[in-house]
């Protein structure tokens, strides 16, 4: 027997709930190794830090799988994520992502193959549904692995690694 629309919609969707849950556990993993300064430092003035990339993480994931996908308002402010500078600590930071990804995969959750083909403008964009889930999540996988590399850089052979080849396999790792 075929699999139907809607069990590929639910498998697609858990295959991106999989990679939020690995890249917010990634995270976790990282800001459990830094201290408030070393989350809030830039490489260079005109780059971001560990705590930018959170906070437009959570923006990003809000404005596109939350409020896009919903109708809800949105009242993000993008540039702020990017200006912000020892505006939150590390539970804050941690619990606004948890927060935001909660909320994606709960709307996540509500959604068939049809719903998945329609039409939504996001950010000036006309995208179906899939297409935004589409682009948020990766987009998520990439910059956790941008507060990898700085916490990494930070640390130096300190480092603690999350996973390696050698280790137990909880999931494909990302």
């Amino acid at each position: 027997m075929s699999p139907s629309a809607d069990d590929l919609a639910r498998e697609a969707i858990r295959e991106f709930q999989h990679l939020l849950a690995q890249s917010l556990r990634k995270i976790r993993h990282c800001l459990g190794q830094l201290k408030q300064e070393q989350i809030w430092w830039r490489p260079e003035p005109g780059l971001n830090s560990i705590g930018n990339l959170i906070l437009h993480l959570s923006g990003n994931l809000n404005q596109w799988a939350v409020a896009g996908i919903t109708g809800a308002h949105d009242e993000r402010q993008r540039e702020a994520e990017f200006q912000a500078e020892q505006s939150h600590n590390r539970d804050e930071l941690l619990s606004l992502l948890e927060q935001s990804v909660e909320r994606a995969n709960a709307v996540f959750q509500t959604l068939s193959a049809a719903d998945l083909l329609e039409s939504r403008t996001i950010q000036g964009f006309s995208i179906s549904v899939l297409g935004a889930i589409a682009h948020t999540v990766p987009h998520f996988v990439g910059h956790t692995h941008q507060i990898i590399y700085l916490t990494r850089l930070q640390l130096g052979e300190t480092y603690q690694f999350d996973w390696s080849p050698d280790a137990e396999r909880n999931g494909v790792p990302i």
